[in-house]
């Protein structure tokens, strides 16, 4: 047969060098979607997580604003009549976590706090309207119904606590509630008097309720402004690299005004 009329072919080492540069495109093609896939999951669990926190704090901070409110506009004519911001029962307080269920001094800041507010406007304190929010084994905890006769407390005998958060999903690893921003007037200043015994004059100091010890004397009328700083911190289950930070501050919308 005439070498001129032999069907050529590729060698071995063109076949290799083939398959090589083949294996490279697909290999830096699988790279790409791999990187694209990642990019993508991240960008749908900061999503979702960022959804969850948002959505969370957002209820917080509406509930927080109306603590104390009342709609009984016929019998409580003066703000002290208000049974929704009575002293050690009903007004809001926070206190250092669940377990040792300790209330914090009035600028201190804890991971649970309740309140309540007239949620059916009749101004009767009802055991659904005894509120709260607290931090429990990594999740966020809503207190439905409380005990009427001892609301200010966050332990759980007499108290319906329900979960917020699914720690499936997320872990919330904190929740603390702060009132370092609150403020508290005694309404007879000025009055001429060095009521603090400090200086022999009437100085600022005693104006604050807060700093004045005692905070207030027989018949006084203090007026104490509640502004709560809430920070929230949580991670998804899944993946403890995917997480959050949120902080926000609410005004309590209800001033606490108190006759001592």
């Amino acid at each position: 047969m005439n070498k001129l009329n032999r069907q050529k072919g590729f060698t071995i080492t063109e076949l290799l060098i083939t398959v090589t540069l083949g294996m490279s495109v697909i290999s830096s093609i699988l790279l790409g979607y791999l990187a694209t896939y990642t990019s993508s999951m991240n960008t749908l669990a900061n999503s979702r997580l960022s959804q969850e926190m948002n959505a969370l704090m957002s209820v917080m901070v509406g509930e927080l604003r109306r603590s104390g409110y009342t709609g009984d506009t016929d019998t409580a004519t003066s703000p002290t009549d208000n049974l929704f911001n009575v002293a050690n029962l009903t007004a809001l307080e926070v206190f250092d976590n669940m377990t040792s269920n300790t209330q914090v001094a009035a600028t201190g800041s804890g991971s649970c706090i309740v309140y309540s507010y007239d949620l059916d406007e009749d101004g009767v304190v009802d055991a659904n309207e005894v509120l709260g929010w607290r931090l429990n084994s990594n999740k966020v905890q809503v207190r439905i119904s409380g005990d009427t006769t001892d609301p200010d407390t966050c332990a759980t005998a007499s108290n319906t606590w329900v979960d917020v958060t699914d720690t499936n999903f997320i872990t919330i690893t904190a929740l603390t509630f702060d009132l370092s921003s609150s403020a508290c007037l005694n309404t007879r200043e000025p009055d001429g008097v060095d009521n603090d015994s400090a200086n022999g004059i009437d100085d600022a100091d005693e104006y604050d309720c807060y700093s004045q010890v005692p905070a207030a004397s027989s018949g006084d009328i203090t007026v104490e402004t509640r502004e709560i700083g809430i920070t929230l911190t949580g991670n998804l289950t899944s993946d403890s690299f995917v997480r959050m930070s949120l902080s926000k501050s609410v005004r309590v919308r209800n001033d606490w005004v108190m006759i001592w």
